[in-house]
């Protein structure tokens, strides 16, 4: 069940010494929608004040109880200055009024008590102590809520959207103008909320549920977590909903099982294409001749190369943070033997490098290996997804202002989909969201660069070029120098 909070219990303190008027009040008050609670002293109200926390203290002008002293105090006390102080005096008594008011007292009733007139004053009193709660309350509220992370809105008894914040105006795809539209219409226009008999009847019991977004060809599901706290203060009535985006947490399930199921699947393609030539041999040895022994053996062969290349690769992705502690930090001028050696190992023959020769003895972050790892990954994608798997590459290396080397690698094979570029430096997000295992490549190139320049503190970006097919990748690699005074920097510092 949603959590309801009552902003008062109905409870009434009185703060009377004589008894006489303490059973008057008992009575009066008796078999009605308040509850009184006694106390005698002064010293005792404000203890008293402070565990029940009441709608309204009435205190008497009895001088035995020091009453204007009780009422400063109490308008003292953070925890009760908003509680409402209804004194009891005597009959036109000008100067008790006066010193009451200046005391903090909020109203007067006057002796002998009148039951209806008594009720009167204090549905009033409680009342107006509700909406100030309120008030404070929602003013609390709003603050907290435009500086959360989640979606937070404000509904009436109806259901009606009387405030959201940012965050739940873009998750909810409201407009500036939102007031006065229905939640429930505001949900179902995105979302299909589950499980659904929770949803049926969300307005009369707001139960936790989902609200998801299905997956399209182009984005995956969204899940939010939909949480309900209701507010009563008299006739008042507000409901606050809270929305969390969920959806990496839901995703975590998945995306293992899809990495498992595609490492399973890339290393079961290989194998089964070396064991079957194997076990065609084996049975059938006798009776092939030798150059249908060959061509088996050849089969097996190549099966064995893709399942070696397929492991090189996972383990490739998996070591990529230790090529970062594995020698010196590499010189610029390695670069140009490095690119020749790689356009060699992947038959490329439409690369160009720009490397300034004032940058050639810039040193950067990066060892030599984990550099390699890196234009091996973005030259090999470059061919990968290239139609005629011959791109042309450039190369191009300049120096940030502030310490950071600038690589652009762009190629002009195809474009991605903006959902494409936002998923594809994650493990195993390809150029087709329903993987298949025929699909040239691991998934873990972009990834494992995304991993080197991440570690040594650089940047990176992936976009499609802006003057045709093709994509652009632009890294921010530190100068080793910067990183060594930012070392520097987070030594501690030490008086003396």
């Amino acid at each position: 069940m949603a959590q309801k909070t009552p902003l008062t219990d109905n409870i009434i303190l009185v703060v009377v010494s004589n008894p006489v008027l303490q059973q008057a009040v008992h009575e009066l008050l008796e078999n009605t929608m308040f509850r009184p609670e006694f106390c005698n002293t002064s010293e005792q109200s404000l203890q008293r004040a402070e565990e029940l926390l009441p709608a309204v203290i009435i205190v008497d002008t009895d001088f035995s109880l020091n009453p204007y002293e009780t009422c400063r105090r109490l308008r003292a006390s953070r925890v009760l200055n908003h509680i409402p102080i209804l004194m009891l005096s005597s009959r036109q008594n000008r100067d008790e009024r006066a010193a009451g008011l200046s005391a903090g007292a909020d109203d007067f009733l006057e002796k002998p008590l009148d039951g209806l007139e008594l009720l009167a004053r204090l549905r009033t009193l409680s009342r107006l102590n509700s909406q100030r709660l309120l008030l404070s309350n929602l003013s609390r509220f709003t603050w907290m809520a435009e500086h959360a992370q989640e979606g937070y809105l404000l509904l009436n008894r109806p259901g009606v959207i009387l405030y959201a914040n940012e965050r739940a105006m873009e998750l909810l795809n409201l407009d500036d103008d939102y007031l006065g539209i229905p939640f429930i219409h505001a949900v179902e226009h995105l979302y299909l909320p589950q499980p659904t008999s929770v949803w049926q009847n969300w307005l009369e019991d707001p139960e936790p549920c989902f609200l998801v977004q299905p997956e399209t060809p182009t984005a995956r599901a969204a899940w939010l977590i939909l949480e309900a706290h209701e507010i009563e203060a008299g006739d008042e009535y507000q409901r606050i909903v809270r929305l969390r985006d969920v959806t990496e947490r839901m995703s975590i399930y998945q995306d293992m099982r899809r990495f498992h199921t595609v490492v399973a699947h890339k290393l079961r393609t290989p194998m089964s294409i070396m064991v079957s030539n194997l076990s065609i041999i084996k049975n059938k040895m006798e009776m092939m001749t030798s150059d249908e022994i060959r061509e088996y053996v050849r089969g097996a062969i190549g099966g064995a190369e893709r399942l070696a290349g397929e492991i090189r690769k996972i383990l490739s992705y998996i070591d990529a943070p230790l090529a970062l502690n594995l020698g010196q930090p590499a010189r610029l001028q390695i670069v140009p033997d490095l690119l020749q050696q790689l356009c060699h190992l992947l038959e490329l023959d439409n690369v160009t490098l720009s490397l300034p020769e004032e940058l050639s003895e810039q040193t950067i972050a990066l060892t030599p290996d984990a550099l390699e790892m890196i234009l091996h990954e973005l030259l090999e994608n470059a061919r990968k997804f290239h139609p005629q798997h011959n791109p042309t590459i450039e190369i191009s290396i300049g120096q940030n202002v502030d310490g950071f080397i600038n690589f652009r690698v762009a190629d002009d094979g195809m474009n991605l989909t903006p959902e494409q570029l936002r998923w594809a430096w994650l493990p195993y997000v390809q150029g087709e969201k329903d993987f298949t295992g025929e699909l040239p490549g691991m998934g873990l190139g972009f990834p494992m660069v995304a991993t080197l320049v991440w570690k040594v503190g650089g940047d990176l970006r992936l976009r499609n070029r802006p003057d045709g097919p093709g994509i652009v990748v632009e890294m921010t690699i530190p100068l080793e120098q910067t990183i060594r005074q930012v070392e520097r920097q987070a030594i501690p510092y030490r008086n003396g």
